[in-house]
This record gives C-alpha cells, structure tokens and sequence, in this order.
C-alpha cells in the first residue's frame, strides 16, 4: 500500500462529522504541536523547511522507537505530510528516507504523480484568495482605528557637528595684587630728599 493510499483509507473510514471552527482550529494546534516535537526529536528525517520524502511505514518506525505515542506520531504526521514544501519534494526517484536520515527506497512515479496533484490544488487555492482579497488601496482601515504605514522619506547623512567640551576649564590664575609704595604717598619734595639721601648712602657703601 502506498503511503497516499493509506491516508485515503484512513480518512474514508472517519465518520463524517461537520466540526465547528474551534474545534478545527483546536485540532490543526494540537497537531502542529505533535509535528514540532516531531521535527526536534528526529531532526534528519523532519524538518518542515527542507523536507524530505519519508519512507512509506514510517509510522511503524516511530512507534518501535517509544519517544512518542501512537496518537501524538498519528497528529504529526498528518500534518507533515500535507505540507505544500512536503509534496514539492515528492519527485520521481528521490531517495526515501527513515527517522534517522538514512535512505529507505525511492519515490515511485505514482507517488510522485499523485504529490503533484496535491501540490497544484494547493497553488490553486491560494491564487484563488489572492484575486478575492482586495488591493492595498482599496482596503478598509483597520477596527482599531490604526492607519497603514506609510513609506517614510529616507533620512540623510546628519552633519557633524562638533562636540561640547563639559569638562571644565582651569581657573585663570588670579594676579597678585600690588603693594601699595609708601613713597608714593609723600610729598614731591619729600620723595625728592628721600631718593637723595639713598643715593647718597649708596655712594658711602
């Protein structure tokens, strides 16, 4: 049986019960949760950015290696494998591969063929939400009032200007003050008699 073949099976066997978008969205998290703990546990085999074909039962791989239960190996994978990354890998001839990144086969033509099948209704839908949306003009503001963002003017080179020295500046030193000259208070005639007498006893000496 091939691997899309026992997912087919699987979902054709689930009654079919409408579920209310909490209890989707309440599953979809729970089963993205399981394949996250799915991609650190076994990071050879799963990586959601750059996967992988896997080997077909590797559901069987995992439950014989006891990290993870039925149920949560049950979630993760199906979520893993209906990611658009995951059936862009499916093509003819890649080596298949097993929890611990070792080869296990080749995806065959009718895998493949059936991968791309899938991928294109994937590209599909999202071309189809893309005509619906409205352009960016046309779109309403948001409840909160909040404008969209606009385009700011870039910014050019700010001149440089020159920095402020705070450190402070030495204390000019302050000049002595002047001593008063007693002899500028005598009288001409005094100061002249004075400057004679020191001249004189400056000759004598």
């Amino acid at each position: 049986m091939t691997e899309h073949n026992a997912t087919d099976t699987e979902t054709a066997q689930a009654p079919a019960k409408r579920k209310t978008d909490a209890q989707r969205k309440k599953e979809f998290d729970a089963n993205r949760k399981a394949m996250d703990e799915l991609c650190e546990l076994y990071p050879e085999a799963f990586n959601p950015r750059k996967p992988k074909p896997l080997k077909i039962g590797i559901h069987e791989a995992l439950a014989e290696d006891g990290k993870l239960s039925k149920t949560r190996i049950r979630r993760a994978l199906n979520v893993y494998v209906r990611l658009r990354s995951y059936y862009a890998c499916m093509l003819e001839g890649v080596d298949r591969v097993t929890i611990d990144g070792t080869p296990a086969g080749q995806v065959s033509a009718e895998d493949a063929a059936h991968a791309k099948e899938k991928f294109d209704a994937i590209e599909k839908r999202r071309a189809e939400r893309a005509k619906q949306r409205p352009p960016a003009a046309n779109r309403k503001p948001r409840a909160d009032g909040d404008k969209p963002e606009t385009a700011s003017k870039p910014r050019g080179p700010r001149p440089n200007k020159p920095r402020k020295d705070n450190r402070a500046a030495p204390a000019k030193a302050q000049a002595a003050p002047e001593v008063a000259n007693p002899e500028d208070s005598l009288p001409p005639e005094d100061r002249m008699k004075r400057k004679l007498e020191m001249l004189v006893n400056k000759t004598k000496n």
